[in-house]
């Protein structure tokens, strides 16, 4: 939803050929840092490994006291640092949940493109149960609305949500440049490496529904948009990508209008709305999973791209699969490349040259 019309409207065909970094990076995964591995390495076992103090405590306390609202999440990541046991009880909890729900604010959650306008008689189960269907014809009636009447449901204004969006992302370690800065450099690699979070250019990322158990692979995507080579898992340089795929499955509108070509997929009426959705790797997510029997629904969902673009320009459909349609907002993308680890941890080189320019400014002074 991160372009506007030139006249001022919102409209779902723009929506959809644009790209939607802030819809990708709210809903995908990241993963620690290589070194945390390294730190965690032969970690003390569960339990209390010392007769007083902290470390006598059990795990579930440690853990309690590590998340305790008193507590701000600066200081528990300070206190999870300070040795290796507490760090490992925070890795189990307060530290891998601070990447999954902070930094993938939108994973696993229930999320949808609706239509401005409702009707509520019209909405699939999915959306609202008959259960919750019930509840809300009881509050409509207690108003004087009809069923079937139409209600508006819109934002009065969309540029609240969108227009600066990318201030909103979770940016781990980032949040506290200066205090890490400030940090002896043993102190600070640990601090780094508990707080950071990184997306690993891997070839197995994918966009799940975590209720149907379905999923879309980032490579076909990246081949329909002419970037076969695209680093997954955001396809920065590539006009199709996880967004494209997911407006495919879960807009709904009960209005027929929809301000795009749309004979051949029906993209108002999706097969995964009022469903859940997560971007992980299949190895983590799909793979590791011995309960739930996946299926990957990638040609299906490459062909309803295909049929969208086809629609809405049947000549030269394929030169438009591999043009940008709108701008995007790059800053969902740059707040987190690998030179701004860099920065923070740089080679005893860099930390010299820093120094010694350091010491030329004071003596100007």
């Amino acid at each position: 939803m991160q372009y506007e019309h030139p006249k001022g409207s919102w409209k779902l065909g723009l929506i959809f050929m644009a790209k939607q970094p802030f819809l990708v990076r709210s809903l995908t995964i990241p993963y620690p840092l290589p070194e945390l591995a390294n730190l965690l390495a032969n970690s003390p076992p569960p339990g209390p490994i010392a007769k007083k103090g902290l470390l006598s405590l059990p795990d579930e306390l440690i853990d309690i006291i590590l998340y305790h609202d008193d507590l701000p999440i600066l200081d528990s990541i300070c206190l999870a640092v300070t040795c290796k046991k507490i760090l490992a009880v925070a890795e189990d909890g307060l530290l891998k949940h601070g990447r999954d729900f902070g930094s993938a604010m939108w994973a696993h959650c229930r999320i949808a493109c609706l239509g401005e306008s409702m009707q509520l008689d019209k909405a699939p189960d999915s959306l609202f149960p008959p259960t919750l269907k019930s509840k809300i014809h009881a509050g409509l009636k207690k108003i004087g609305m009809a069923p079937d009447e139409v209600s508006y449901g819109g934002l009065l204004e969309i540029d609240n949500l969108c227009g600066h969006a990318s201030f909103w992302l979770y940016r781990g370690v980032h949040e506290n440049r200066r205090f890490a800065m400030k940090l002896p450099r043993p102190d600070r690699d640990r601090f780094v490496a508990a707080a950071a979070v990184t997306f690993p250019k891997r070839d197995d990322w994918a966009l799940l529904n975590t209720t149907k158990h379905e999923y879309v692979r980032a490579g076909p995507l990246a081949e329909l948009g002419g970037k076969p080579h695209s680093v997954q898992p955001f396809l920065e340089d590539c006009p199709i990508d996880f967004g494209t795929a997911l407006f495919t499955r879960f807009c709904y509108s009960f209005s027929d209008d929809t301000a795009m070509e749309n004979t051949s997929v029906n993209i108002h009426h999706g097969k995964w709305v009022g469903d859940r959705f997560a971007i992980d790797t299949l190895e983590r997510a799909v793979r590791s999973d011995t309960e739930n029997k996946w299926k990957d629904v990638t040609f299906e969902v490459v062909e309803d791209i295909r049929a969208i673009y086809r629609d809405a320009w049947p000549k030269d459909w394929k030169e438009h699969l591999k043009k940008f349609h709108g701008p995007f907002d790059y800053a969902c993308f740059k707040w987190d490349h690998p030179w701004d680890i860099d920065d923070l941890l740089p080679t005893p080189e860099e930390e010299i040259r820093r120094e010694r320019r350091r010491q030329g400014i004071l003596e100007l002074e």
